[in-house]
């Protein structure tokens, strides 16, 4: 199980490195345009951890950085879920004023993680 992880992990990692290596950013939906550091925060109707847990942590988030946070829906946008490899929700994608993605987070996300996340997006 472990070994099966840790494979996983290597794959997402590589894809993280991938994407970053991409010139220009992959379609993301209309009113995505960058210029300051973006959070895409993947969710569904039915998620409840998105709703009592994550969507407060992001708000906590925007009172402390100037970031903006686009909530997607992950069955509505099932091709860009693929593009990052999100297999659950919640799921957040940090991206750089450039919107290149810096970190994928599977499951919900800590404060503390988001923000460093953002403030390393920041300085890139």
């Amino acid at each position: 199980m472990l070994a099966l992880y840790a494979l996983w992990r290597l794959g997402q990692s590589r894809r993280l490195h991938a994407l970053r290596a991409v010139t220009a950013p992959v379609h993301l939906p209309p009113g995505v345009d960058g210029g300051k550091p973006t959070v895409l925060y993947f969710t569904t109707a039915e998620c409840a951890q998105c709703r009592l847990q994550q969507a407060p942590i992001l708000a906590q988030l925007q009172s402390k950085v100037d970031v903006a946070v686009h909530k997607l829906d992950a069955i509505e946008q099932e091709t860009l879920a693929r593009v990052y490899g999100i297999m659950t929700v919640p799921t957040t994608v940090v991206l750089d004023p450039q919107l290149r993605p810096v970190a994928i987070n599977h499951g919900v996300a800590p404060l503390q993680k988001l923000h460093s996340q953002v403030l390393e997006s920041s300085s890139l």
